[in-house]
């Protein structure tokens, strides 16, 4: 079985990928946008006045807005219900756009800092945040919708408490919605998404709600190189469950990542590839890897292998999976017959004007085991 690092130490690789997720943000749209919004003047003091906000939310926000970046972190983690009370409010209570885009700015880039998404989920649980952010997706402003969704998922991403269904499923059908329709706003989504993923509880919920279908369609197109690693990101995340990775043979999840595979040259994207078929192998029941293995092998997986197999890697777990891959993929190739690739190819949904669709001696060994499986591969 994989060697791999417990799910803590995942969470670490992703806080890491954050920086290279910066490096992007000149292509981010809500990011161009941050930059402006923070350049506008702003007080809490209206607020205070219209009784929007208690005093105490008042006297913390007018602090927080004059502080620098050590002094915000020393402001929240001595005034952490002040901090909650003063957002949940003015999110609640606030419907104009400039200010509620404002705060929200404000919000993002408070629980970019992890301690602070710590400190506030152990003094709230998050709930008294979360549910205001949740009534921001009914709203018109799509930065404003973004900036919640980002927060939402940091904030569930640490609590314990076990949140209710129906918010779940809210916020994972807006946020499906957004990988199938908003372009502008990807980064945005996806980011969001490689924190909401890494809690187990919350991957089957997004499969549930066919969340892989919009995945696997973008990853199909030709998009930049962030979202593309963004992505399959998340399908590394959820490829650490087993019933996660049985629902996914249901789509050419493999076809596709070995499509990527190909074209890419950027190390950090063959890493999470290769990272994420080590998973499809290893976790489901093995018929189910053995599928795999064949969509792995027909699209193409094994000549990258032998070419990166024999190369030096620094990075060592990268380095592993290269082996393990190669000795594993080579393996199932000697054991796979023409049936075997076809059948794969079916189930890919991806069909290629190979040399068996055209070959009589084919057809005429293989034509009875149309019938296996209640005709699976017929249908």
């Amino acid at each position: 079985m994989a060697n791999y690092k417990p799910l803590t130490a995942v969470i670490e690789t992703v806080q890491q990928s954050q920086a290279e997720t910066n490096a992007a943000a000149s292509y981010n749209k809500i990011h161009i946008e941050a930059e402006e919004i923070r350049q506008r003047p702003f007080s809490f003091k209206e607020f205070y006045r219209n009784k929007q906000i208690s005093e105490n939310a008042y006297s913390f926000g007018e602090k927080y807005l004059q502080s620098t970046r050590d002094e915000k972190r020393y402001y929240v983690k001595k005034y952490p219900y002040h901090c909650v009370e003063l957002f949940a409010s003015m999110v609640e209570k606030v419907h104009s756009v400039e200010p509620l885009q404002y705060v929200l700015t404000l919000l993002a880039d408070l629980t970019d800092d992890e301690k602070n998404v710590t400190l506030i989920v152990k003094t709230t649980d998050g709930d008294q945040l979360y549910r205001p952010l949740l009534s921001v997706f009914h709203k018109n402003d799509k930065y404003s919708k973004h900036q919640a969704s980002l927060v939402i998922a940091r904030l569930w991403s640490h609590t314990s408490e076990r949140i209710p269904a129906d918010n779940v499923n809210q916020y994972l059908g807006w946020t499906v919605a957004q990988l199938s329709r908003n372009p502008d706003y990807l980064l945005c989504v996806t980011k969001a998404l490689m924190t909401f993923l890494r809690k187990e509880s919350y991957r089957m919920a997004f499969i549930s709600a066919n969340g892989i279908k919009p995945i696997v369609d973008l990853l199909d197109r030709r998009i930049t190189f962030q979202l593309q690693y963004q992505l399959v990101f998340c399908v590394w995340m959820l490829s650490f469950q087993s019933d996660v990775v049985e629902k996914m043979k249901e789509y050419p999840m493999a076809a596709v990542l070995c499509d990527v595979l190909r074209a890419t040259n950027r190390e950090k994207v063959q890493r999470v590839i290769f990272a994420t078929f080590r998973n499809l192998l290893e976790k489901p029941r093995q018929s189910v890897a053995e599928q795999f293995a064949a969509e792995m092998i027909h699209f193409k997986a094994v000549p990258v292998l032998n070419i990166l197999v024999q190369q030096t890697k620094d990075d060592v777990e990268l380095q592993e999976d290269i082996v393990f891959l190669h000795e594993r993929l080579n393996a199932s190739l000697q054991d796979l017959s023409s049936w075997d690739e076809y059948a794969a190819e079916v189930k890919s949904g991806r069909l290629e004007w190979s040399p068996v669709h055209r070959s009589d001696k084919f057809w005429r060994e293989n034509v009875m085991k149309l019938n296996e499986n209640n005709h699976e591969i017929l249908k």
